[in-house]
């Protein structure tokens, strides 16, 4: 494919979780509602309808805010099932155009359609027979963009949404971009936001055309990353979203062992390894699996969902604890340890694309900026180094690493 243009599509279906649910529950249709987990107290709004949108009811409020706004709000609990049902609609309709493709699973979807042009005609083309089908077996509408690259499409189906389709053509990237505005950008959260009123920019042109010095005092060692995107410069792939990806690690232990601080110390190298992998493609992991090799040879092996994406070196710690102790029942000493992180998916949230919106967020960021610089073990957890001293001062280095 030689010579020929990237065609990255975007489908952005707004409000996809409330989408799903007035699916399931025609009542809902007309009314404004909100998706949350609870009510009241610190309780946030996952999603809104497009009724609730209107009267100024966002995602990430406050259900308490949101109640002020709307008298009697509805507030619908979340339903995995009917999300996971609906998302396997989704991906059955866009394996049929796309080779390569990846789905957020909350109504964000990428598509790689290049050198499709034979089969399907051209971008918009493909795009347009997707939208319909997508209504056809779902009922759901998307708003829809076709560009080189991610971002700009990204951007694209932001600026036109809740409905409709948009090309921005090979070249067009610079100037399609210019005058938009620049909280369209992907990756730009509440606290970026200040620096950028500050500044006065008002449209993505504006910061584009910054100097790499000026970018840099603005906006820090990000900076460049930042203006580059607002020229409309991308260049990350569309990850293969068929949730078959797997990342494995293993630490053999020189000697069997039944010292529990031994083998959770292991246990955090390997989720630390993982991790480190995982959010260089910034993915996340739906399910975790955990296999014990007993000294006898036996095998013991369980795994476990998430309810959100494991992301955080911390979230994958504590969710392989709580596998590890429902796993390893017998008590004879242990071999090697496995751990695999699967599901993977590309990310859902985006502010910390080029700012961590909170101090672990941050802090988990300044470690991987170390560790990939330094190399992958450089930074470790105290439970690691007080696991390796008591195993003979021997760290933990997972010895297999593949991706399935």
């Amino acid at each position: 494919m030689w010579g020929i243009p990237r065609a990255i599509a975007h489908l952005n279906i707004v409000g996809f979780r409330a989408a799903v649910a007035a699916l399931e529950d025609r009542a809902l249709q007309g009314r404004p509602f909100v998706i949350a987990g609870g009510t009241g107290g610190r309780t946030i709004a996952w999603d809104v309808s497009p009724e609730a949108l209107r009267q100024n009811i966002k995602h990430g409020m406050a259900l308490t805010a949101a109640e002020r706004i709307v008298k009697d709000l509805m507030v619908v609990a979340p339903n995995p099932q009917a999300y996971q049902k609906a998302n396997a609609v989704l991906e059955t309709v866009i394996t049929r155009y796309a080779p390569a493709w990846q789905n957020d699973g909350a109504g964000n979807l990428y598509l790689d359609i290049t050198g499709t042009r034979n089969l399907f005609g051209p971008p918009t083309d493909c795009i347009c027979h997707i939208q319909n089908e997508i209504i056809d077996s779902l009922g759901i509408r998307a708003a829809a963009a076709t560009a080189t690259n991610k971002l700009v499409s990204k951007v694209a189906s932001r600026a036109i949404r809740p409905l409709g389709l948009i090309e921005v053509r090979p070249g067009d990237e610079a100037s399609f971009l210019t005058h938009q505005d620049i909280t369209l950008l992907p990756g730009i959260g509440p606290c970026l936001m200040k620096t950028i009123r500050v500044t006065g920019f008002r449209e993505a042109g504006e910061l584009a055309a910054l100097p790499d010095s000026e970018a840099i005092a603005l906006f820090g060692n990000k900076g460049i990353l930042l203006r580059d995107a607002a020229r409309g410069i991308d260049n990350t792939p569309v990850s293969d979203g068929n949730g078959n990806r797997t990342i494995k690690k293993q630490a053999d232990f020189s000697e069997d062992i039944i010292d529990e601080t031994i083998i959770m110390g292991a246990l955090a190298s390997l989720a630390e390894h993982g991790g480190l992998e995982m959010r260089k493609d910034r993915l996340g992991a739906g399910s975790l699996r955990l296999a014990v090799i007993y000294n006898d040879g036996v095998e013991a092996a369980g795994n476990e969902k998430a309810k959100n994406l494991l992301v955080l070196d911390s979230e994958i710690i504590s969710a392989a604890g709580r596998l590890y102790r429902k796993t390893a029942k017998r008590r004879i000493r242990i071999r090697s340890i496995r751990l695999s992180l699967e599901t993977l998916a590309p990310l859902a949230y985006e502010p910390d694309l080029f700012e961590p919106d909170n101090s672990e967020k941050k802090l988990q960021e300044t470690v991987d900026s170390i560790q990939l610089r330094y190399g992958a073990g450089t930074v470790m957890r105290g439970l690691v180094l007080a696991a390796s001293g008591k195993n003979a001062g021997r760290r933990f280095l997972p010895n297999t690493v593949h991706y399935g």
